[in-house]
């Protein structure tokens, strides 16, 4: 009975793995096909062209939110990995009044949608006249995810050894950057590839933040061209494809740290 009810749940996950990746595999096919419909599902191999795939490539405002995402999703992670070890070093080693509750209210955060604090972000933009800005785009990516994936890898260093450091004469710093970031490196890792697939793949926000071409991302962008190019789904599917691989590949490279991460990331609470 039991070995019968793993073939079934592998079964199970194997449909629905299948279900999950068909839009992909649409997407890719379609995107090698110069088609006017949204329906055609022939699989002729002599249908087949990278020609969407050239065109798309050569237009400057493409390659231009394709910069700009690479910018801004570089940039988060780059934040994000930099305030949540100094948070969560700070959370996790250091002794202060009310960290317990500040850590707390922290987390609370996260229970609140990001869309219901869109409008008093906007309107702080507004106010120091950021709109149209990358600090709009970039700035808001930390969240209080990232404290927490820091604090929990960072309470699996043993405190003895933080104390040894610190009676050597070493600064927090340097027990910081020398000790505790090649511990952690799995979840620094994590934290990494979560900000940069939400950084790269957020859409909302920068619809609303920018209205300039100049500054605008690639998931925005792919939305404008798509009602440029309705007649050729072909081409808004390579934009598509172009649009998902970076995300993809860094997962792909990285994806045995990420689990290690978020194993480590879970020890203690």
């Amino acid at each position: 009975m039991k070995y019968l009810l793993k073939i079934i749940g592998t079964i199970a996950l194997i449909l629905i793995a299948c279900i999950m990746i068909i839009p992909f595999i649409y997407m890719v096919i379609t995107s090698l096909k110069v088609t006017y419909t949204a329906y055609n599902f022939k699989l002729g191999l002599d249908e087949f062209t990278l020609a969407n795939y050239a065109a798309i490539l050569k237009e400057k405002e493409f390659l231009k939110y394709f910069i700009n995402s690479s910018i801004i999703a570089v940039s988060g992670v780059l934040l994000s990995v930099i305030f949540s070890s100094l948070a969560g070093f700070a959370f996790a080693h250091k002794e202060f009044k009310g960290r317990d509750q500040i850590f707390f209210f922290m987390l609370v955060t996260l229970i609140i949608p990001s869309t219901v604090t869109m409008l008093p972000l906007y309107i702080i933009m507004r106010q120091l006249n950021w709109l149209n800005t990358f600090y709009a785009l970039i700035l808001p990516i930390p969240t209080a995810m990232g404290v927490f994936i820091m604090r929990q890898a960072m309470l699996s260093i043993p405190r003895e050894l933080v104390e040894a450091a610190r009676i050597d004469g070493c600064s927090d710093f340097r027990i910081l950057i020398q000790i505790v970031f090649p511990l952690i490196k799995p979840a620094i890792i994590t934290l990494a590839i979560f900000t940069f697939i939400g950084a790269w793949n957020e859409f909302l926000w920068p619809l609303i933040a920018t209205t300039d071409g100049s500054v605008r991302t690639l998931t925005v962008g792919l939305a404008t061209m798509k009602s440029q190019y309705t007649v050729n789904y072909g081409l808004v599917m390579a934009g598509a494809t172009i649009t998902f691989l970076p995300s993809f590949i860094i997962y792909m490279i990285l994806q045995s740290k990420f689990v290690e991460g978020v194993a480590i990331s879970g020890i203690k609470g």
